[in-house]
């Protein structure tokens, strides 16, 4: 494991960050069980931990990717930009489990979840930019975990009815369509493709974040959203689109 051969501040730096994660999901266990009875409240406990644990113990394995892009230097801490990456990661566990119990009528922790998890999308990368923290990791794994959250956010609101099912597979051929070009490109070319944000990727990430918040929203305020969901659904259509394509350019462009 690289976090064995990295220096001590680095170390320290992911140990902390992930024992006070945590503390934060016992924390956040024992608010489920006031609402969501003691059942439901241990299989959140239990599935926010090995989910936390896969994340965190990914993390101690890359952590020699935390090279600053500007300087070329091995940071010393994880930085803040990281760490909303990684809790972002963590929020499609939570997403999943708040869509459950909108489905029993409780929209507050769907709503409060997805609502936070979708402003450290926009959070992370102006932080990393105003900071000069952009790092390799950051890079590679924010598209990624944008790819985890948003799928998993609009495949849980489909199965209870809020989003049309089509939307959801849209979103998920979304974000996938990246990650399964770039491994057949590595596959082929024997090396990967260079990872860059793309104003059609931004805005087909805040449509596609938008959408959902809207469509959760209008569901816990019982308002009518099918009535505005043509304009929605047009808006995650159009800028999908714009990133398939894109991509596509991008990809062809370093064969």
């Amino acid at each position: 494991m690289q976090i064995f051969h990295l220096n001590e501040e680095l170390r320290g730096s992911w140990l902390g960050f992930s024992v006070l994660v945590s503390v934060a999901i016992v924390i956040a266990a024992a608010v489920a069980l006031r609402f969501a009875g003691v059942a439901e409240a241990s299989w959140f406990l239990t599935t926010s931990l090995l989910w936390w644990g896969a994340l965190s113990f990914d993390l101690a394995l890359h952590l020699g990717l935390m090279v600053n892009l500007e300087s070329g230097e091995l940071q010393h801490s994880l930085g803040w930009p990281n760490r909303l990456t990684e809790l972002r990661a963590l929020a499609a566990v939570w997403v999943a489990w708040g869509a459950h119990w909108a489905s029993g009528g409780a929209y507050l922790p769907l709503v409060l979840v997805f609502g936070v998890a979708a402003v450290t999308d926009l959070l992370d990368g102006w932080l990393a930019r105003r900071g000069h923290a952009s790092t390799r990791w950051g890079r590679i794994y924010d598209p990624i975990v944008d790819g985890v959250f948003f799928s998993v956010a609009s495949i849980s609101l489909a199965v209870i009815g809020i989003l049309p099912q089509w939307l959801a597979a849209l979103v998920t051929l979304r974000y996938a369509f990246p990650i399964a070009g770039g491994i057949t490109f590595l596959l082929i070319r024997r090396r990967t493709l260079r990872v860059r944000h793309t104003p059609w990727g931004r805005a087909s990430s805040a449509g596609i974040a938008v959408t959902v918040f809207a469509a959760a929203a209008a569901a816990s305020l019982g308002l009518p959203f099918h009535i505005i969901a043509p304009f929605f659904y047009a808006l995650v259509g159009i800028t999908a689109l714009g990133a398939f394509v894109t991509i596509l350019i991008k990809g062809i462009e370093q064969v």
